[in-house]
């Protein structure tokens, strides 16, 4: 996980924030936006097989709690991201975040095709580590999260 903080733009109109992606040396494939409306809403721990999914991860609005699992040693990494920063997510690693406010808005460009016949995820509930730490910022409240995300795929 590499950490980016982008300098955001504040006037009466809202916000302006630039983000260079050229530092990457990316062709990204697809641009993605996830707007969350409850605080506690979990997405994740997804990771794709064929072909393996690069992530840049960039908070618009709110606040998350990032976190990653290598898919190698079973590590996890964890980060608290702002709407000035951004993470980088190697293809070797599940990705998932739990929205720290309402309303976070969260922007991911993504190197390599979505495939639904590859796609895999990581049941948070069964990482103790990673319940843990979910647990650690919710203290016991309701998470929000889709079937697929709870059940695993």
């Amino acid at each position: 996980m590499i950490h980016h903080t982008h300098k955001t733009f504040k006037d009466n109109r809202g916000s302006y924030t630039p983000i260079s992606t050229k530092t990457l040396n990316i062709d990204w494939d697809q641009c993605s936006i996830s707007v969350n409306n409850k605080i506690y809403t979990f997405r994740g721990l997804h990771y794709q097989s064929n072909p393996p999914q690069t992530k840049y991860v960039k908070v618009i609005s709110g606040s998350i709690l990032d976190i990653t699992i290598d898919l190698h040693t079973n590590a996890v990494e964890s980060i608290i991201l702002n709407s000035d920063d951004a993470v980088f997510i190697p293809d070797d690693k599940a990705h998932g975040f739990l929205t720290l406010e309402p309303n976070t808005i969260v922007c991911y460009l993504v190197k390599g095709e979505y495939n639904p016949d590859s796609e895999k995820s990581i049941v948070w509930s069964t990482n103790e580590d990673v319940s843990k730490l979910i647990k650690s910022f919710t203290l016991d409240s309701e998470i929000t999260i889709s079937d697929k995300d709870n059940y695993g795929k």
